[in-house]
This record gives C-alpha cells, sequence and structure tokens, in this order.
C-alpha cells in the first residue's frame, strides 16, 4: 500500500470518530491528521505531506470554503482530493460552491460509512491513474532528451539548448563557448576489442567529462564518438581550460575499471566561442567547433584547438594546411 495521509477537519469529534474508524478499518491510509477548525488545519497542511482531505463547511476560525480555496492555490495542493462533508440544509447551494472551488465530492450529514468509503476509494483510484500518467510522462520526456547509452543529453536537446543560449547571450551581451570532442581512435578500438569495450568506453569517457561540468553548462553526446558542450557566460581562456581540464581526466582515467588491465583512450577537442565575426547561428557555432576539432586531430590528436575566423589556436596545434581551419 502506498503511503498515504489524510487530513480529516471537523469540529466534532463524533464525526471525526466515525470517519477515522470507517477509513482505518478499510487501511486507505497510512497517517491521519485532526484538525477541529480551519486555522490549525492549515497549519497542518502546510507542514506536512497531505494526500487527501475531508473536511467540514462550517468550521469554526477558518470556514471550509476558505480552507479548500487555500489548498487549491497552493502548489501541493492544487491535485488533492478534497471531500466536504456538512449537515447545510442548503445542500445544494453549498454543493455547488464547494465543487467550484475546488472540492472533489460533497457528503451530507448523517453519512453512510460505506458510501463515504466507495467515494474515498473512487478519487484514490483516480489519484492513482493521474500519479501513473504523470510518471509516464516524465520518463517519456527524459527519453525525447536523452541518449539512451551514455545517459548524456542528445543531439535534439543541444541544439534547443544552444539556440536559447545563444538568444540569452544576444540579449545580456555575454559569451558563450562551444566544444566539439571526439574520442581519439575509436574506430580502432571497436574493431579490436569489439562493440562492447566501445560501448564501455563511450559511457565511461561520458562520465569523466560529466564530472568535470560546471553548473549550467550542458554535455551532450553528438553522434558516433563525439560529444559536445555548451559553455555559458565564459572567455576564450575559460573555454580552453575547461576542454582541458576535460581533455586530461579523460586520459588519466582507466575506463575498464580494472587495474590490471587499463583501458585508456584520449580525446581532441575544437574550440569555438560566440559572438565572433561570421558565426551567426547554432550550426555556424558548431560548424566552427568542428573545423577547430579538425585541425586538433590533425595536428597529432589529444590536444585542444580553438576556431579563430582565421586559424585554429594554439600554432602548434595547427594544420599542416591553415585554410583547412578557416
Amino acid at each position: 500500500m502506498a503511503e498515504r495521509t489524510l487530513l480529516l477537519v471537523d469540529d466534532s469529534m463524533l464525526i471525526r470518530q466515525l470517519v477515522r474508524k470507517t477509513v482505518s478499518e478499510a487501511g486507505i491510509f497510512s497517517n491521519i491528521l485532526e484538525a477541529e477548525d480551519g486555522e490549525k488545519a492549515l497549519g497542518i497542511f502546510l507542514k506536512n505531506k497531505i494526500d487527501f482531505i475531508i473536511t467540514d463547511v462550517m468550521l469554526p476560525k477558518v470556514n471550509g470554503y476558505e480552507l479548500i480555496a487555500a489548498v487549491k492555490e497552493s502548489a501541493a495542493g492544487k491535485d488533492i482530493p478534497i471531500i466536504v462533508i456538512s449537515a447545510s440544509r442548503k445542500e445544494v447551494i453549498d454543493k455547488i460552491r464547494g465543487l467550484n472551488m475546488g472540492a472533489s465530492d460533497y457528503v451530507i450529514k448523517p453519512f453512510d460509512s460505506k458510501e463515504l468509503l466507495a467515494r474515498i476509494t473512487v478519487f484514490i483510484r483516480l489519484q492513482d491513474l493521474q500519479n501513473e500518467l504523470r510518471e509516464k510522462n516524465a520518463l517519456l520526456e527524459k527519453m525525447s532528451m536523452t541518449d539512451e547509452l551514455t545517459g548524456l543529453y542528445n543531439r535534439r536537446y543541444f541544439y534547443d539548448h544552444i539556440n536559447m543560449q545563444i538568444a540569452l547571450a544576444n540579449r545580456h551581451s555575454y559569451t558563450i563557448g562551444c566544444l566539439l570532442i571526439d574520442i581519439d581512435y575509436f574506430k580502432n578500438i571497436n574493431d579490436t576489442c569489439g562493440h562492447d569495450v566501445g560501448d564501455k568506453v563511450l559511457k565511461g569517457a561520458a562520465n569523466v567529462m560529466n564530472g568535470k561540468m560546471r553548473g549550467g553548462d550542458v554535455l551532450a553526446r553528438f553522434g558516433g564518438e563525439e560529444f559536445i558542450v555548451c559553455l555559458i557566460k565564459t572567455s576564450q581562456d575559460g573555454a580552453v581550460n575547461a576542454a582541458e581540464r576535460m581533455r586530461k581526466a579523460v586520459g588519466y582515467a582507466n575506463l575498464s575499471n580494472d587495474a590490471g588491465n587499463p583501458l585508456k583512450v584520449t580525446i581532441s577537442i575544437g574550440v569555438a566561442i560566440y559572438p565572433q565575426q561570421g558565426l551567426g547561428s547554432s550550426d555556424d557555432i558548431i560548424k566552427a567547433a568542428d573545423n577547430a576539432l579538425y585541425c586538433a586531430k590533425n595536428g597529432g590528436r589529444n590536444r585542444t584547438a580553438v576556431y579563430s575566423g582565421l586559424a585554429a589556436w594554439p600554432k602548434n596545434n595547427l594544420c599542416k594546411d591553415k585554410k583547412e581551419c578557416i
């Protein structure tokens, strides 16, 4: 049974005892909290995780309608089922008022215990279905933005993120960095060690790089053995430092987790900074980072190169043909 807490509100101790006995015998709630007035009920609601409320309308200090309104206006209470119980002779008027304010159902005193239990059960079932639907929607949303193998963000999410960051950078006049990362000689790993080892390398490298990320920056799998990073509010030096931290961390890591049989790889990284002349879109930025990555790989791999609009940096990492770096 799921852990559920009922908040029972009524100024009549006899009614509270009757409701408590009814729900306790059914084993619906693991915890029952009671209040004899609306003010105390609000205090209990604010201090506890409440899953269900049964309340009278006529209450001292804060009446049942005011209690319902306060609960439904809160983020924690908007989906909580509320059953109103009342001895009011203005049955239809009070019922409509309660339902309009967010109550789930309305029961007139004196009530039949079996009927009250049946009504409670209906709303608990609906609540369970709603929770299940939320969980499935959250899973689908996560799957839509997550790479299945590495658990990192995927290419689609990265494009949405960097496009948003470009708009914010333009509005607030700050720079962003893009790192395009490639695992060196990855094809050889797959060919000689098999795809299972290749997958292990991808997951291990992803974990190591993710451990070097700042809050707010995003690392994603771009495709194959390529990864990509969006760095917010960073200078060129800051982007290079971030790239070097990741490159060194991956180079030092043993991705097999076996000291006797170490599995080590290196990565090459291309860096592009926005804004920069000639770079007007996310595609431009990524292409610039890709050009710098080409220079890093052509210069010997296991290094970082930066796109400057004219050539890659640092000079000792330039491609033999500088035109390739433009």
